[in-house]
């Protein structure tokens, strides 16, 4: 009596997980990959052109950006995480060139040494417009 007790209580937890939805699952991670969809687009809103650089002894540096219009970084080593995850196509030319016609800002995980092209106190120094 009691094998067969045991045998329904079985077979009616086997019914019952049997008739549990596989919608849940499903829904839940579609939910999931709408939300990482939305953080990817919404990343960070491109900012402003520079206004304040100096290019003195880097006039030739190479760099590369990638072409992404949302991307507003330049990065001097190729296999940088940040560009290798650029979903668009990559460009090499000049850090002039990467400032002025592109508008970008150096990457601070492979360019981090470069954020003295953008610091205003040595612009000033550097075209006589300082503290006189």
């Amino acid at each position: 009596m009691l094998k067969k007790t045991l045998a329904g209580m079985c077979g009616l937890l086997i019914s019952l997980a049997a008739c549990q939805s596989p919608d849940n699952a499903q829904t839940e991670q579609a939910e999931t990959q709408e939300t990482t969809a939305t953080a990817d687009t919404t990343q960070q809103a491109r900012r402003p052109k520079p206004e304040n650089y100096s290019f003195k002894g880097v006039e030739k540096k190479r760099v590369y950006i990638c072409m992404d219009p949302t991307d507003d970084l330049f990065h001097q080593k190729h296999d940088c995480p940040v560009l290798v995850s650029c979903a668009s196509t990559f460009r090499n030319l000049t850090l002039p060139r990467a400032v002025e016609a592109f508008d970008r800002y150096n990457c601070e995980t492979c360019s981090a040494d470069l954020a003295y092209v953008f610091d205003e106190s040595a612009v000033r120094m550097e075209t006589g417009l300082g503290d006189n």
